[in-house]
């Protein structure tokens, strides 16, 4: 980061906060990591952090795909693992000179992590930049039946722009000009100026 810093580059991680590999040391599926994973003990620490049907096969995950068992974002102990603990995720990257964080999926993240996560990098770095992948039109998104609040504030400073990239996609495959205006128009009237 500082090297990167003195080029005038500033780092931002990507955040994947919304799922671990089954092979990760919290889930320990293969049993490579020396600990206890949550597939192998209701006992473990990271027990709490997933959710089973049957404990241990049968477990919620990331699109049905085994191998990305999906978080609880709300537990406590995970939200203090990744955001709150002195020696949290973010505070360690954010204090090591990461300069913000992409995060992945944002549209599978509550809405109380994703402010809970600007609140600990604003507190660190006020100019800290946090960019969520957001597919559709951020500014109209609605994820599992509630209209998100991504742009209004203590929770996502940009989003990926695909709206804009399948735009520019369309018009370089020779779609029409008049559709291209329309599409960024509209970008331009529903997303904040900054």
């Amino acid at each position: 980061c500082e090297k990167a810093g003195r080029m005038g580059i500033s780092v931002i991680l990507d955040g994947v906060f919304s799922h671990t590999g089954s092979d990760s040391i919290y889930f320990n599926k293969r049993g490579n990591f020396p600990g206890i994973g949550a597939y192998q003990s209701k006992e473990s620490p990271y027990y709490p952090w997933f959710h089973f049907y049957e404990h241990p096969e049968k477990y919620e995950s990331w699109w049905d795909v085994e191998s990305q068992p999906n978080v609880n974002e709300l537990e406590p102990s995970y939200q203090d693992y990744i955001l709150f603990d002195e020696d949290s995720v973010v505070k360690h990257w954010m204090k090591a000179g990461v300069k913000g964080w992409r995060l992945d999926v944002a549209d599978e993240l509550p809405d109380e992590f994703i402010q809970n996560l600007c609140t600990v990098v604003k507190a660190i770095d006020p100019e800290g930049v946090i960019i969520g992948e957001v597919w559709e039109d951020a500014s109209n998104k609605e994820s599992y039946g509630i209209k998100r609040r991504y742009l209004l504030g203590y929770q996502l400073d940009s989003v990926m722009n695909y709206p804009f990239r399948e735009a520019i996609i369309k018009f370089l495959k020779g779609g029409d000009p008049k559709e291209f205006i329309f599409s960024i128009m509209t970008i331009v009237e529903n997303y904040p100026r900054h």
